[in-house]
């Protein structure tokens, strides 16, 4: 009993010890980057009826735009040379039947799918800067509250978690612009949107490319240092 008496306050001692000098685990950051664009002369499939097709509210409202929070667009953060992401949207650019709706790139920490961040991908900034323009250029006759609000051509969120193995959730909801028709024999539809959704397993380095009839995206992860790490 005594042995054991003197040696607990040696053995508390090392725990400590070990507990101080053992640095915590970090998350793995990773630059994202991400282009989606539309494509020109295809059917209309797949589509949705209502102006804003579903999407995962919980889900969206946890999604933060790129620029907050931990999703950070470092401008200063050093360019990785395996990632040839710049050409790829390149020729997406010059392809006759697509057009890019929206380029962005990111840096985050993956963690688990409760604690990781999710990221609002959407071109409401975009609309946002119209609207003010619809205003300067129409604020003799109208108020601003009185300038339409159209819906984002996008909105949806990138979920980037760790469960074992990464894993990469995709909801994007693309609603074109909606021209209501002007003769009397046709049907009033209203506006169509169109979504991509999948959840895959992710490697990094690898190009993730997601189809649909009427608009698609290119994803790439890359794992990168941060000054944190």
């Amino acid at each position: 009993m005594r042995i054991i008496s003197r040696l607990l306050p040696s053995l508390l001692a090392a725990g400590l010890y070990l507990s101080l000098a053992t640095p915590a685990l970090a998350a793995r950051s990773y630059l994202i980057e991400l282009v989606i664009f539309s494509t020109q002369g295809t059917a209309d499939t797949e589509t949705w009826t209502t102006q804003y097709s579903p999407l995962n509210a919980r889900k969206m409202s946890r999604a933060i735009v790129p620029g907050q929070g931990d999703l950070q667009i470092n401008k200063n953060l050093v360019e990785i040379k395996e990632s040839n992401f710049s050409s790829i949207v390149g020729r997406i650019s010059k392809n006759p039947r697509r057009r890019i709706i929206l380029s962005t790139r990111w840096v985050q920490p993956v963690l688990s799918p409760a604690n990781t961040s999710i990221a609002h991908i959407t071109d409401r900034r975009n609309i946002t800067r119209q609207q003010d323009a619809n205003y300067d250029k129409n604020k003799t006759a109208y108020s601003r509250n009185q300038v339409a609000i159209a819906p984002p051509l996008l909105d949806g969120f990138i979920n980037f978690y760790l469960d074992g193995q990464y894993t990469l959730e995709a909801d994007i909801r693309y609603t074109p612009p909606h021209r209501p028709s002007i003769l009397d024999e046709e049907f009033e539809q209203g506006p169509v949107s169109y979504r991509i959704y999948e959840k895959r397993r992710i490697k990094s380095g690898e190009l993730n490319y997601y189809d649909h009839p009427k608009f698609g995206m290119v994803l790439l992860v890359t794992p990168v240092n941060t000054p944190t790490e």
